[in-house]
């Protein structure tokens, strides 16, 4: 698998993916970080209807696996060129870019008036969403490839150093954390927290769903699944929805930790987040499987299929269409009901990132290093 070539493997970008504060899920003017809003939903009401064309490529000089950011005219992203660039959103032209001494797989979050990510090189970065210029940045003893979500005034974000850190927003000093039990056979954190009213939920490598108190970081609940998770947790209605490696799904409540419902998902390991709309939850397995549930009891409804592994999470739209990216290069739309190719568009390497859909406008990262926008 192209995607874990190192030794700690690279979990694919749609989990590493942060914050925001869109209350309306009918306006995408802004997509403040991955998948969307704090609970990690990239179900939009509307997005851009297939065909597309090129609207611009911006070119860096390393893999893009980290998944876009777009604030007030910016779009900003990490690359593995050791840099978080800013780039005009309708132009493509370079805004400004900040180097740091790692790889950037992280996906940036956006928040008063800050751009928020993890570095390879073990520190939490805020920068100047206007300028690049530093803000502050926080240390932590490993290598950082989750994504950060930004809430009542701090920044959640988790290392490799098996903590989960809730940092002050506006000047990085540490206001807890908490230590995620490590296990030997999958050490580390690859899926990145979520936030629902109050609490924030992790999942650990050892398998294990946390539940914790935002403002304290005090423990709600912990939920055992059977195997190691890479997958991001979503929450939608109370309901907090996870993958794990061994090929289950879960529907977890999210106020008492308890089961609602579990699913086996035959032979495919998950990396990508769940979607969850208002009836169905959409999952895109490595296989190139894309198959939707019924919300209320994990019954499949429907199996597609692409021609590569999917490392994507995908955004789907109310008004039909659904976009991902693939390890065969491509970019797709889809039909939401049918799963017909609409539309696709071939980049120059594997697409791990997982899009943004903004007004008009489409935004993914590929392997190839570039950053691509699409309009209609």
């Amino acid at each position: 698998m192209r995607h874990l070539k190192t030794s700690i493997g690279i979990a694919a970008a749609a989990l590493t993916a942060g914050a925001f504060f869109i209350s309306n899920e009918a306006l995408a003017e802004n997509w403040t970080g991955f998948l969307k809003t704090p609970a990690r939903s990239s179900y939009v009401e509307r997005a851009v209807q297939p065909p597309l064309s090129l609207k611009w490529r911006f070119e860096t000089k390393g893999p893009v696996y980290s998944s876009p950011a777009v604030f007030e005219g910016k779009v900003f992203v990490g690359s593995y060129d050791k840099n978080l660039y800013a780039i005009d959103a309708e132009t493509g032209k370079p805004a400004w870019s900040f180097a740091t001494d790692g790889e950037v797989f992280s996906s940036p979050a956006v928040e008063a008036g800050k751009v928020f990510f993890g570095s390879k090189d073990g520190f939490v970065y805020a920068v100047e969403a206007a300028t690049g210029k530093l803000a502050w940045k926080h240390k932590t003893d490993e290598k950082i490839l989750t994504s950060p979500l930004v809430s009542e005034g701090l920044v959640f974000i988790a290392s490799n150093d098996l903590y989960l850190y809730a940092l002050n927003a506006s000047d990085g000093k540490r206001v807890w954390r908490m230590k995620l039990p490590d296990y030997e056979k999958y050490s580390g954190v690859y899926a990145s927290p979520a936030y629902a009213d109050g609490s924030i939920f992790i999942a650990g490598k050892n398998g294990i769903i946390y539940s914790s108190s935002a403002k304290s970081g005090g423990r709600n609940w912990s939920a055992r699944t059977d195997s190691a998770v890479y997958a991001t947790p979503v929450v939608k209605d109370g309901t907090v929805y996870v993958a794990s490696l061994s090929r289950n799904f879960y529907a977890i409540d999210a106020k008492t930790g308890k089961f609602v419902w579990r699913k086996g998902l035959s032979t495919d390991m998950v990396y990508s987040t769940p979607v969850v709309t208002r009836d169905r939850i959409y999952i895109a397995f490595k296989s190139g499987h894309i198959r939707a549930y019924n919300r209320n009891d994990g019954t499949e409804v429907s199996d597609w299929q692409l021609g590569a592994e999917i490392n994507s999470t995908p955004v789907i739209a109310g008004n039909g269409t659904l976009y991902i990216g693939s390890e065969d290069g491509f970019i797709y739309a889809l039909d939401a009901k049918t799963g017909s190719v609409l539309w696709k568009y071939a980049t120059g390497g594997g697409v791990h990132s997982s899009p943004a859909a903004v007004d008009n406008n489409l935004y993914i990262g590929s392997e190839d290093g570039s950053v691509y926008a699409f309009t209609k």
